[in-house]
């Protein structure tokens, strides 16, 4: 993911309509992790409040204007807590599965095609009613030439829609700043570091292991891997000299 600099920008107007809230849970937990660890690596033991990320989404937002709650993600497990937190949150999970390789399989597709199928059911030019795109993403990825978020926040805006987007900074894709600077009153961008505190913590079993794997990289270290091979020399060394010398 490209890193822009964007700082946060104007807030879209909060007129009344109907809001959809679309988050793409694998971005914004591997997003969380990045940048966290020793020497700048990702930390695998930092987790996301769901809870307190809900509500900080939603606080500008009346729940009765709210028609779409949305949450995509991958298994295996399909009973990890966050599954369960997002449901208590009452939103919708769309879970997939893994390839063998363990990598997501059309998971960000599925995503495209409930946006779109939101937003040809929701037209803005054909009614009253304001339709907002609440997107929690920073992902900006061709999609091996398929359909990427991007292309979905153009359609959302091409439809009349306004939209918000929701990102780490380390996260946000530089495609999303460039289409906020085209449409200023249309669409705003909020980074989640600020929230950073209240949104995150670290699980402890994994703040262990990550502790571990810390110091086992600072072990096998370039100077470590050097002694190492250096004492290696000098046993050889000195077995041949008591033995032939």
């Amino acid at each position: 993911m490209k890193r822009t600099s964007v700082r946060n920008s104007p807030k879209v107007s909060r007129s009344a309509g109907e809001i959809h809230i679309v988050v793409d849970n694998s971005n914004l937990f591997i997003g969380s992790q990045n940048g966290q660890g020793i020497n700048q690596q990702q930390d695998t033991s930092v987790r996301i409040n769901v809870g307190n990320l809900v509500a900080i989404i939603e606080q500008d937002k009346n729940s009765k204007d709210i028609k779409t709650r949305l949450v995509g993600g991958s298994t295996p497990p399909r009973t990890s807590r966050v599954w369960n937190e997002w449901e208590k949150c009452n939103y919708t999970c769309l879970l997939g599965d893994r390839s063998i390789l363990n990598r997501e399989v059309f998971l960000d597709d599925m995503l495209h095609s409930q946006i779109q199928n939101l937003i040809l059911r929701n037209n803005s030019h054909q009614g009253n009613v304001q339709q907002r795109l609440v997107l929690i993403t920073g992902d900006g990825n061709a999609n091996d030439n398929r359909t990427n978020f991007p292309d979905i926040v153009n359609i959302a805006l091409n439809y009349g829609w306004t939209v918000e987007l929701w990102s780490w900074e380390i996260s946000m894709n530089k495609k999303f700043s460039d289409i906020q600077r085209r449409n200023p009153s249309k669409m705003s961008i909020n980074y989640l570091d600020q929230y950073r505190s209240k949104i995150t913590f670290k699980q402890k079993q994994q703040q262990q292991q990550q502790k571990i794997n810390n110091q086992l990289n600072s072990w096998i270290s370039p100077a470590s891997i050097f002694v190492l091979c250096l004492g290696i020399f000098l046993c050889f060394f000195l077995i041949y000299w008591w033995n032939y010398i």
